[in-house]
């Protein structure tokens, strides 16, 4: 089976799962008498092998001893629900490919499609192009070509986009498409007194919605496209109708929306110009933790333990988030008190574990885990509140709450309330929908010297209750000469 370049390698069946042992949930299962002997004692779980809307060009399988291949080939995503971001299945044991056009898998049911009130919809999916190869000479040389021919053959369908075959009034061709031009740039002079240009922002066109919208979208169409390094975009083949352009930039909080809705028209060239986002700014940082990257990825991800492991991913580190039962490594590196990240001394890839999941406290029991954060102050400044920004990369049936320099008061300062429902933890993802929470922080909740914030995820039923941060980032008042000591 093959799904990237990377993410490679030979399958057990259908039958070595039945003959498996199953784990926390049915999907995962521990290889303990499968066919190919090299397999046993491996853990098998589709959702291993998801990967996101915007890297989901061609995956299938192939067969060395027959030199064939057959792959799913989506030449376009728009018309897939969720955005580029969205994470989905692709191909599993079965074996089975999949072609998904909508899921509540890693976003919960806020990406439901709901119809209520005798409203009318219509949506187009696809089409998907399936694709058979095949190949002669050594076997042992099958795999590399046939996913190669593959990959080369997804590329020519790209190309081919929107196809001019269809003989549907509800599937525009090229001609009967349009286009949006501009140029991004972000405004931020806590960083830079100029203009910063939006180098690889994400710029898409979606439903008319709030800004960040197009994450729960499952109705409408988008269309996203990379800005170059000068922030320049274009979305190019754009079905009539009426859209927002959002955008998110890389490096940067929060999430961008154009003032103004955009009309596509049949062989329209819609050019914005230079349009400005100004991100979530109250003061000056005084520190951070972690990259706004909309991922969990640059934190602390365990080692699995040894007997429930995916041998593939001990070799990609870069994915080693897919690997099976991280949430219970936490309780093994913090048994009995929970994690106390140091401003000035902690590093975030070691010290701040990538999901703040509840601590283990028995046979199925779990007790709330309380982080903390201990920073200095040399002085509180009174020229206005303090703001502390969470940005969560993922959520599932939590609550976040935080409490200033007093752990046991008992009305926490902040409280997210109950969200989410995306369960990245247990379907081994490193994302789910992004969320930012900007706190302004009342000079009286600190102090001069040291001080703490508590972060309790206080929602402990199971083990897959939890958050994945982005990023945090505190700031003093705007007035504040910035102290970096802090």
């Amino acid at each position: 089976m093959a799904i990237s370049d990377k993410i490679q390698r030979v399958m057990p069946t259908a039958e070595d799962r039945k003959l498996g042992r199953q784990l926390a949930y049915s999907e995962a299962v521990l290889l303990t008498h499968p066919g190919n002997p090299a397999l046993k004692g491996e853990v098998d779980d589709k959702y291993e092998y998801s990967i996101e809307n915007r890297d989901d060009k061609v995956h299938g399988w192939m067969s060395k001893k027959l030199g064939v291949g057959i792959w799913v080939i989506s030449p376009s995503d728009e018309y897939v629900a969720g955005g580029p971001l969205k994470q989905d299945l692709t191909s599993h044991v079965g074996p089975i490919l999949l072609s998904m056009f909508t899921s509540t898998h890693y976003t919960g049911k806020d990406l439901n499609t709901r119809y209520r009130d005798g409203k009318p919809w219509r949506k187009v999916y696809g089409p998907v192009f399936v694709y058979l190869n095949s190949v002669s000479g050594r076997p042992r040389r099958s795999y590399r070509k046939l996913w190669r021919d593959a990959k080369s053959h997804m590329k020519k369908e790209v190309r081919k986009w929107p196809y001019g075959f269809l003989q549907s009034e509800h599937f525009p061709c090229a001609d009967q498409r349009g286009s949006v031009a501009g140029q991004l740039l972000v405004g931020d002079k806590y960083v830079n007194q100029t203009l910063m240009t939006a180098n690889n922002a994400y710029v898409g066109l979606a439903a008319p919605g709030k800004a960040g919208s197009w994450q729960t979208d499952a109705k409408g169409y988008q269309f996203w496209t990379r800005a170059n390094e000068e922030g320049y975009f274009l979305i190019k083949n754009v079905r009539p109708g009426n859209y927002n352009l959002y955008a998110f930039v890389p490096g940067i909080i929060g999430d961008y929306k154009f003032e103004a809705n955009i009309t596509i028209k049949p062989g329209s060239e819609t050019d914005l110009g230079a349009i400005v986002y100004h991100p979530p700014r109250n003061g000056p940082t005084l520190w951070e933790i972690g990259v706004p990257d909309r991922t969990a990825s640059e934190f602390f991800i365990p080692d699995p333990k040894p007997f429930l492991t995916n041998k593939l991913y001990t070799h990609i580190l870069s994915d080693k988030f897919r690997q099976y039962g991280l949430w219970d490594r936490y309780t093994e590196l913090y048994p009995h008190h929970d994690l106390v990240y140091r401003i000035g001394n902690s590093k975030c890839h070691q010290d701040w574990f990538f999901a703040h999941v509840p601590r283990k406290t028995g046979n199925k029991t779990y007790t709330a885990a309380t982080w903390q954060i201990v920073f200095k102050l040399r002085k509180p400044s009174f020229a206005g509140n303090y703001t502390l920004h969470l940005a969560l990369a993922s959520a599932h049936a939590s609550e976040l709450q935080v409490r200033f320099n007093d752990k046991s008061v008992k009305k926490p300062h902040f409280s997210t309330g109950l969200i989410g429902k995306d369960n990245a933890v247990a379907r081994h993802g490193i994302h789910g929908l992004y969320r930012l929470y900007s706190i302004p922080v009342p000079r009286r909740l600190l102090r001069r010297g040291s001080n703490r914030i508590y972060l309790t995820q206080s929602r402990s039923n199971d083990a897959f209750r939890g958050i994945m941060y982005d990023y945090v980032r505190f700031e003093g008042p705007r007035e504040l000469l910035v102290d970096r000591e802090g």
